[in-house]
């Protein structure tokens, strides 16, 4: 880093750091001010439907319930978002519904309780309408029509089409011509704080207080005061801290506006917090995409042309999608050198959650998509295909064929070293097997024109009276150091310590206006305003005190927080005794991107201020057995002009690079009739800290003469080059090229198998060709046939706000609580389960036993011929014990595998042996076979089944995936039941009904688990594979082996997660029996364990996976 500078360049931790980490800060969710009521919004159980009526009245009628809104309720105008063609969304749904979980109604209630129960009050008419789910059926003709514009095609929202330096030309004079279809589904911000706000409105004075943890305070004032119909003037937004935003925050979202009609309606503040299945269900979130990208490459590997024809699913109404299609077509004309480039761009409306925006907006995938066809190109050519990046990488003076002018630019330089350090030299050609090498590049604008307002920011600095200086900035500092940069910028600028200025953010009245903090525009815009500012106040002082001393401006000096007069030592001022000679003061300066706009349909000009670039080397391992990719190294390199703070810098690098590996490898939402059913942080499969890689960083500073002292942007930079660099590694450690992103392990392990996919042979079991039969007619036939009759006859989720909680002395008192008839009753230990499952409506009952502090039911006792486990005896107990892993070792290191260490600490044995099914339809509340009865369907069957059953399904699909099951049976384990009449023993092969339901009757209470001590010579091994550390498992195997000598004399193999039970492996078991188990005859065991399966669509993998599974399970009991 550079050493001309005091403050610049040195890594100061986040200015609001000391109080996020004592529970200091103050969140929305931690706002409580007098008279405060609390929202709730009644969401539409339809993805389309024309709304016939609106009934509030008996809502309102309830004795807690204050307020009742509808759409009706509110002005007839549309939020602008993106500009006011593209306007097409109310606060609250009027005429009609377009996606499941659309706000329909909402309620002021004095508890959150009241105000959920009074949405079962609220009576809505709908009359459902066809639903488009995706954007080829939502282009087909005869498609439902989403929103009616005759000016465009059915469905488009936007259409782009271009030509820049005549791309058919490049195509007919190409050496090579390289084409490939590339797709992505849909990834969501995951922001720990979900939105929320708290709104105030002050009927005599006509003015609205928001608290919000919104990243644009500016366009959230903008957009409330618009569809309310009120001053903009008398709409303030206040300052709170932010718990993430990554995008998901920077549109308006509507609980705002619903909470602050609710509160003009109410005469009082309105609270609304979304909780975590809201968030999935109508937040803000990435946009699906399908791209075909072709390029026109010469003989020397010049790239003449580049086209790319693409949709983006925009969703049910138009937020930042037509950013989306600009992240596309800016791309595809700017990355690396190309010599002509065209696109054919639409954004198309289906009946999904609206997009938003998430980090990168759109240009990892892109990128991805363009970095694979590089790859293939230098594959082509036999060009290294590093060397060939850097042969091709943009140069300063460039001028693209969309007219970016490239200004400074170090992409060969971040290419050569990311290179360098991830040792490509040395490893390229001696890679060992499984494992893989990739690059990728990025440009990205720092500082775009992009929206109607140009892009301008506006600074104030204060001199407040105890001579501190306050920063005041409309932008929104959401965890990525924006306040500390700030304040460094301005200490900088006014040879000041840090330490003496405070930052104020997003109050629209005691800052002035900033576009806010997105598309990695703060440090850059804002900053460059704060110098401005800063240069101001140092002027403003000059003047001051040049007239209070009489003496002229320029002979004022300002250093270290000392104002003098020069040449007099005795006319010497701290800031603390100007503030009382002159007062408190402020100044205010401002900053503006002075560039024309592109051309709005085809994008065309010179874009941003400067451009930013950056480069990615990425490591990988393949796991063989179960297609799981390591990411071992990510290795940074970035042109971000000049270095502000190394350390927000770097924190900004990991974690943009730790969502592009989830972007990459995991995370997607999955819709069943346009409704996420993967709508928790337990189905959504975003990174864990564990999957955290080692991460390189080195920037290179190239001074931009229009950044503030030289700095670029580098917000988004992070993501964009990550998942491009993460698929060209899998792609060499696996030979195959995924062009469809995540790249899921059942994915890399189908590829791996695909010429030599285990044999199944489903005829083995007769029972098949019932099942497959049934399948067979699904789509036609009992699908639609089943679910239209659930629908008028299945039995209804309902979910009790409150239930009777109990707290029985003893065994005998909880056995008395449980079997009395007049009431359901469930068991309490752990609650991991139990608690979840009642705010989703899977349990129902009127009263909990709490039964955790039983002292029968806790504890491990060993004897000569048995361990006995107390039921409520928790996992981390038991996995703590190491006289217990001497004997038997897979119970103690499988069990270590469930979920967390804080889930461990209170999670059961027996609450991880009776925990309901974890299929996403049942859990995300469709009305299923298992949730809703006989009259409804399975969901998996025709749904996303990646998860599910491939052996032994019937109605129902759901696997048993609770990881105790399998080592227990394996064990040879029995659960003690107690109940009114005494107790029994069930071995744990008779134990499970199906998915989630047990042999334990009404009344009874499981007491504990016995598992007999096996002979001296026995070895054990668990084996699992699920999406994360902890997951619940894909496929799991417990083999558990006997021998004398080196003859296996008894094998128990137990196989879970693939199945409504945990099934033992009879046929694998008889075929290890004897000795000489070479790896042949083991394989071959192997294989016997999935003979006679019958996989869903989907699930196919779990058929090779569990081979896999059991094979090296069985490898390593011998070892």
């Amino acid at each position: 880093m550079s050493a001309e500078f005091r403050i610049i360049g040195q890594p100061r931790p986040q200015l609001e750091g000391p109080a996020k980490v004592t529970g200091e800060a103050v969140y929305t969710h931690d706002l409580d001010v007098p008279g405060m009521l609390y929202g709730a919004i009644l969401r539409s159980p339809h993805p389309h439907a024309i709304i016939r009526s609106v009934d509030v009245s008996n809502a309102l009628a309830m004795p807690d319930v204050v307020a009742a809104i509808s759409g009706q309720d509110f002005p007839e105008k549309k939020y602008v978002n993106a500009g006011p063609i593209f306007a097409d969304r109310y606060p609250m749904a009027r005429d009609k519904v377009r996606f499941t979980g659309e706000e329909v109604a909402a309620v002021a209630a004095t508890s959150i309780a009241a105000a959920q129960a009074a949405l079962a009050a609220i009576d809505v008419t709908y009359e459902a309408l066809p639903a488009a789910f995706d954007a080829e059926t939502a282009m087909a003709p005869g498609a439902p029509v989403i929103h009616d514009k005759p000016d465009l095609p059915r469905n488009i929202a936007q259409q782009s089409v271009a030509d820049f330096g005549g791309i058919e030309a490049a195509f007919e004079k190409a050496d090579h011509v390289f084409e490939a279809t590339f797709e992505h589904g849909i990834v969501a911000p995951i922001c720990l704080e979900t939105n929320g706000v708290l709104a105030a409105f002050d009927s005599a004075r006509g003015s609205l207080q928001l608290w919000a943890p919104t990243q644009a305070p500016f366009f959230v004032r903008k957009e409330i005061a618009h569809v309310l119909d009120l001053p903009i003037e008398d709409v303030h937004v206040r300052a709170v801290v932010i718990g993430g935003g990554f995008g998901g925050k920077s549109q308006s979202p509507e609980p705002i506006a619903i909470a602050a009609m609710l509160s003009m309606k109410a005469g009082k503040p309105v609270k609304i917090l979304l909780n975590r299945q809201e968030e999935f269900l109508s937040g803000k979130s990435d946009h699906a995409k399908k791209m075909r990208v072709k390029s026109a490459v010469a003989a020397d590997g010049t790239i003449l042309g580049r086209y790319t024809d693409f949709w983006v699913d925009n969703g049910a109404y138009t937020h930042m999608g037509p950013a989306y299609i600009s992240a596309v077509r800016q791309r595809t004309c700017n990355l690396y050198r190309v010599g002509a480039a065209g696109f054919d761009g639409k954004l198309v409306h289906t009946n999904k959650v609206s997009g938003g925006s998430y980090r990168g907006m759109g240009s990892p995938q892109i990128i991805w998509a363009i970095e694979t066809q590089i790859d293939e190109i230098a594959e082509k050519l036999g060009k290294d295909k590093l060397e060939y990046r850097i042969e091709i990488a943009n140069r300063p003076g460039d001028t693209t064929p969309m007219g970016w002018e490239i200004g400074t630019c170090a992409l060969a330089e971040c290419l050569a070293e990311a290179g360098k350090r991830i040792g490509w030299a040395e490893k390229k050609d001696n890679m060992p097997a499984n494992r893989g090498i990739g690059f990728a590049s990025m440009i990205n604008p720092s500082v775009g024109v992009l929206y109607a307002e140009g892009n301008f920011a506006c600074v104030s600095i204060d001199l407040l009276a105890d001579g501190r200086l306050r920063v005041g900035a409309q932008s929104a500092d959401c965890g990525t150091s924006q306040n500390t940069v700030m304040g460094q910028i301005v200490a900088e600028e006014l040879g000041l310590d840090a330490d003496r200025i405070d930052v104020l953010h997003m109050d629209t009245e005691e800052t002035p206006p900033d576009l806010g903090s997105a598309a990695s525009r703060v440090t850059f815009v804002t900053g460059n305003a704060a110098i401005k500012a800063a240069k101001t106040f140092r002027a403003t002082l000059a003047e001051r005190l040049a007239a209070r001393w009489d003496v002229p401006a320029d002979e004022i000096d300002f250093d270290d927080g000392i104002v003098s007069h020069r040449g007099d030592n005795a006319r010497r001022l701290t800031l603390e005794e100007v503030a009382a000679l002159e007062g408190p003061f402020r100044v205010e300066d401002r900053h503006d991107i002075d560039i024309p706009r592109p051309d709005p349909k085809t994008g065309y000009g010179h874009y941003a201020a400067t451009y930013g670039f950056g480069a990615q080397a990425v490591e990988v391992e393949i796991d063989p057995a179960t297609g799981h990719v390591s990411v071992l190294k990510v290795v940074v390199v970035q042109d971000i002009g000049r270095v502000m703070n190394p350390l927000a810098l770097d924190g900004q690098m990991h974690g943009g690079i730790v969502q592009g590996i989830g972007m990459a490898l995991r995370e997607e939402l999955v819709f069943q009739d346009g409704a996420p059913v993967n709508a928790s942080l337990i189905t959504y499969k975003a990174p864990r800290i564990k999957d955290t890689p080692e991460i390189e960083t080195d920037y290179i500073e190239t001074n931009d003469p229009t950044g503030p002292f030289g700095a670029k942007a580098g917000g988004e930079h992070s993501i964009n080059p990550t998942p491009a660099a993460i698929a060209n590694a899998v792609a060499q450690a696996t030979g195959t090229r995924f062009r469809k992103l995540p790249i899921k392990s059942a994915d890399i392990l189908e590829a791996l198998h695909k010429d030599k996919a285990v044999p199944l042979e489903p005829w083995r079991r007769p029972y098949n060709m019932e099942v497959a039969t049934a399948r067979a007619l699904y789509p036609s036939v009992f699908f639609p046939g089943l679910r239209k009759l659930g629908a008028a006859v299945g039995r209804k989720r309902i979910v009790k706000p409150a239930v009777e909680y109990l707290q029985p002395k003893d065994l005998s008192e909880a056995l008395q609580e449980m079997a009395r008839p007049d009431r359901a009753s469930k068991l309490l230990a752990g609650g991991t389960d139990l608690q979840v499952g009642i705010r989703q409506g899977i349990y129902t009952p009127d009263a909990i036993v709490d039964i955790a502090g039983l002292e029968e039911l806790r504890g491990i006792a060993i004897t000569e011929d048995k361990v006995v486990i107390g039921a409520s005896t928790t996992i981390s107990e038991i996995t703590e014990r190491d006289d217990l892993r001497a004997i038997h070792p897979m119970l103690v290191d499988g069990l270590a595998k469930i979920a967390t260490l804080q889930i461990r600490n209170v999670a059961t044995l027996a609450g991880d042996l009776s925990q309901e099914k974890r299929c996403w339809f049942f859990r995300s509340g469709a009305q299923c076979y298992k949730a809703g009865g006989m009259t409804c369907p399975c969901y998996a069957v025709l749904g996303d089944n990646r998860h599910h059953s491939i052996m032994g399904a019937g109605r129902c699909a759901a696997p048993c995936v609770a990881d105790a099951a399998p080592i227990l049976t394996a064990l040879g384990a029995s659960v003690v039941i107690a109940g009114s009449s005494g107790r029994r023993s069930v071995p744990m092969e008779e134990f499970y009904v199906w998915s989630g339901e047990t042999v334990v009757g009404p009344g009874e209470i499981i007491m504990e688990v016995e598992v007999p001590r096996r002979p001296f010579r026995n070895t054990q091994r668990f084996e699992k594979s699920a999406g994360w550390e902890g997951d619940f498992a894909d496929a799991s195997v417990a083999a558990h082996l006997e021998f004398d000598g080196t003859r296996v004399t008894a094998a128990r193999i137990s196989l879970g997660a693939v199945a409504p039970l945990p099934i033992r492996a009879a046929a694998t078991e008889q075929a290890l029996l004897g000795g000489n188990l070479s790896d042949a005859r083991i394989r071959t065991a192997a294989e016997k364990a999935v003979r006679g399966a019958l996989p869903l669509s989907d699930n196919r993998y779990k058929a090779d996976l569990l081979v896999n599974l059991a094979e090296r399970a069985v490898h390593r009991c011998l070892s």
